[in-house]
C-alpha cells in the first residue's frame, strides 16, 4: 500500500519559490510512488504586506502545476481556516505531513495546524526548511521559527547551512536535500546570439542578475562593480523590484555605467525566462544573505556557471573554478575582480562540469529520507 504524504505549502496559481518547490516536490514524491496531496492557501499575504504587483503567476506556461489532490483552505490570518486545514489533514490520514517553511510570518498558522494534526492523528510532522529566519532577520523571527519548528518530528534542510542552523536549536533528526535543478525553463527557443539580439546587447560579454530585486540581494554592489570593468562587459539585471527602483537607477547614473547596464523591472513569466539566461556568460548572486537559491538552480538548469558571495549555503553548490566561483565578500571591487577572473578562465568546460554536478542535486534522496523518518 502506498504511503501517503500531505504537503502544506503555497502552490500554483501563487507565484514564487515556494510554489515552485511544491510543484517539483509533489512531482518527485509522486514519481517515487507516494500518494501525495497538497493543502494550500486561499490567502497567502494580505495585500498590505505584499510589495509586488501580484501574488499570482500569470505565466502562459507552467511546470508541474496540478489540479488534482489539492485543497485550498488556509487563510494566513484566519485561525478558523487553520482548524479546517487540520481537520482535512486528519481525514486524509497521511503517514507524513510535510510543511514547506520559509517565512516566520506563517508561524501562527503552521503552529496551530501542526499541533492539531499531532493531537488528532498519528501523522509524522516534518518541516522542509528553505530559510530558518527571514532575510531581514527581524527580532521576532528566531522566536517564531523555534516555536513553530518545535512541532516537528523531523526536519529536512535544503542546504548544510540550514541543517546546521536547525541542529543548534532543535533536538529532532535533521536530514539534508537540495532544491531541484530547474531545467524546465530551457525551452530550446533561443541561441545565445538570438537571445542577445532580443535585448539589443552589443557587448561581447554579458553577466546576469536575475530574480526579485530586494536590498539583501546586493544588486547595488554589482552595479557599482561595473565601473571597474572594461566596456566590453555588460550587465543584464532582470526582476521585479520590491522597493524604489529609483535607488538603482540613481546608482547607474552615479557610477556612469548606463551604457553597459540594462535594468528590466518586471516579473518575468516562465515562457520569457530563457533568453535572459541564454544571453549571459555567467549568473551573479552577490547576496548579502542567503540559505540556498532557486536562481542558482535555474542557472544550472541552463548549464550556466555562477558567481556567489560566500554567505549561507550558496558556496555548497559551487565547485570552485569548475561550475563557478565563490567570492569572499560582495565588495564591488571584489565582484569586479571575480568577473575578470572568470573571463580569464575561458578554457574551462563549465557546461560539462555543471551537467555532471546536476546529476547529484535535487530530490533524488527523498525516498531514503522518508523511509528513515517513517521507521523511527
Amino acid at each position: 500500500m502506498k504511503k501517503k504524504i500531505v504537503l502544506v505549502s503555497p502552490a500554483f496559481p501563487y507565484r514564487g519559490g515556494q510554489a515552485l518547490v511544491e510543484a517539483h516536490l509533489f512531482h518527485a514524491l509522486t514519481q517515487l510512488g507516494y500518494d501525495c496531496h497538497t493543502l494550500t492557501f486561499t490567502l497567502l499575504y494580505p495585500k498590505v504586506f505584499f510589495p509586488g504587483s501580484s501574488q499570482y503567476d500569470q505565466s502562459g506556461k507552467t511546470f508541474y502545476a496540478h489540479s488534482e489532490r489539492i485543497y485550498r483552505i488556509i487563510n494566513s490570518i484566519n485561525p478558523f481556516t487553520w482548524i479546517q486545514a487540520a481537520r482535512r489533514i486528519k481525514s486524509l490520514n497521511p503517514d507524513i505531513t510535510l510543511f514547506v517553511w520559509w517565512m516566520p510570518f506563517f508561524g501562527p498558522a503552521y503552529t496551530v495546524i501542526a499541533w492539531l494534526v499531532k493531537k488528532w492523528s498519528k501523522s509524522k510532522i516534518v518541516f522542509l526548511v528553505e530559510n530558518y529566519i527571514s532575510h531581514e532577520n527581524r527580532w521576532f523571527d528566531r522566536i517564531s521559527s523555534k516555536v513553530t519548528l518545535d512541532q516537528a518530528d523531523a526536519y529536512i534542510g535544503q542546504s548544510e547551512f540550514i541543517r546546521n542552523s536547525i541542529q543548534k536549536l532543535h533536538k529532532k533528526p535533521v536530514y539534508k536535500t537540495t532544491l531541484s535543478v530547474y531545467d524546465c525553463y530551457n525551452l530550446g527557443a533561443f541561441t545565445k546570439e538570438t537571445a542577445k539580439a532580443q535585448f539589443k546587447i552589443q557587448q561581447p560579454k554579458t553577466v546576469l542578475f536575475f530574480g526579485l530585486i530586494r536590498r539583501y540581494k546586493g544588486l547595488d554592489k554589482l552595479i557599482e562593480a561595473m565601473q571597474y570593468l572594461e566596456d566590453d562587459i555588460s550587465l543584464l539585471a532582470a526582476g521585479e523590484c520590491y522597493e524604489d527602483i529609483a535607488y538603482y537607477e540613481d546608482l547607474i547614473q552615479k557610477f556612469g555605467v548606463g551604457a553597459k547596464v540594462r535594468l528590466v523591472n518586471q516579473f518575468i513569466p516562465n515562457e520569457e525566462i530563457e533568453p535572459y539566461f541564454k544571453s549571459a556568460d555567467i549568473v551573479i548572486l552577490p547576496y548579502n544573505s542567503a540559505s540556498q537559491s532557486g536562481i542558482l538552480m535555474m542557472a544550472y538548469g541552463f548549464n550556466k556557471p555562477v558567481m556567489v558571495n560566500d554567505v549561507g549555503g550558496l558556496s555548497e553548490l559551487v565547485v570552485e573554478g569548475k561550475t563557478g566561483f565563490v567570492m569572499p565578500n560582495n565588495d564591488p571591487k571584489t565582484i569586479a575582480q571575480a568577473i575578470v577572473k572568470f573571463y580569464e578562465n575561458d578554457q574551462e568546460d563549465y557546461h560539462g562540469n555543471i551537467a555532471n554536478l546536476n546529476e547529484k542535486l535535487g530530490y533524488g534522496n527523498l525516498e531514503d529520507i522518508m523511509t528513515t523518518i517513517l521507521q523511527k
